[in-house]
């Protein structure tokens, strides 16, 4: 880009940057044949802040704002997320439109081995805003508290309509499926669902290496709830606050879209890797 009247070149780009990202610049200069060495790189991030928009939410929660709906007592954790303080408190988002395919991922931290509860949800979905045990389109990601059978394990399960449409892992994998979580260590879930659910958990803050946890059902059926609303946490339903959120857990860097998520957004929230 030629210099401006100042002596200064700038760069204006011709669409938004992504959110909440990490970006690397360089510059070189170049006149009639002669160029020069690249310059050593920089670095900066775009503004970190979440949307809401048809088809895709972001949500980065680590400095004071959501762009859900906090339900009872939660507190913002500068640099770390939204904490559920009680089984009964949850974030609540109203999606645009449904997502009848999709992924809903984030980072989670404070689950531990021998919590309080039963059924406890890490996060769900469900249609409308009626009883969410009972929902015909609820989804929920457990894992159980030490009334849990067995105790300490992961469990999901997920509904495309009535209860004949309903897939979850058989009881001798989830009867295998304990896991002794420890409150400090961030953990990773993402969820996919299109003609079937899908759920991969890895130990740290990004989707790499082997999952811990990754088991999947298929179904000939939809999931097509309307209006949709998806949950860090969950309502308490019929079944009660031992089945419902999990207290002093710890969510940030929220992806729910009908793309994946791209693998640097959220990257401003990390150290840099060089």
């Amino acid at each position: 880009m030629p210099e401006d009247p100042s002596g200064k070149t700038k760069y204006t780009v011709d669409s938004d940057l992504q959110p909440t990202t990490r970006f690397y610049w360089r510059a070189r200069m170049a006149q009639d044949s002669v160029t020069s060495p690249w310059s050593n790189t920089g670095m900066f991030r775009s503004k970190l802040v979440g949307y809401l928009r048809a088809g895709e939410l972001y949500d980065p929660l680590i400095f004071g704002e959501t762009v859900g709906v906090r339900v009872g007592n939660t507190s913002f954790i500068q640099g770390k997320g939204i904490r559920l303080n009680d089984g009964t408190s949850y974030v609540s988002y109203l999606l645009p439109q449904t997502i009848s395919a999709g992924e809903f991922s984030m980072e989670v931290e404070g689950l531990q081995t021998n919590a309080p509860g039963d059924k406890t949800k890490v996060f769900g979905m469900q249609e409308g805003q009626d009883d969410f045990v009972t929902n015909r389109f609820r989804v929920d990601v457990q894992y159980r508290g030490t009334e849990g059978v067995p105790p300490n394990c992961i469990q999901w399960r997920a509904m495309f309509g009535d209860d004949n449409d309903r897939i979850e892992p058989d009881t001798d994998v989830r009867m295998a499926s304990v896991y002794n979580l420890v409150s400090s260590q961030t953990y990773y879930f993402k969820a996919t669902w299109s003609n079937g659910f899908r759920l991969q958990i890895w130990q740290g803050n990004t989707p790499t290496g082997s999952s811990m946890y990754d088991q999947a059902k298929s179904i000939g059926a939809t999931y097509s709830p309307n209006p949709h609303y998806a949950y860090l946490g969950a309502p308490t339903g019929r079944s009660g606050v031992e089945s419902a959120s999990i207290a002093n857990t710890i969510y940030r860097n929220v992806w729910l879209s009908t793309r994946p998520r791209p693998a640097s957004v959220g990257s401003a929230l990390r150290p840099p890797t060089r």
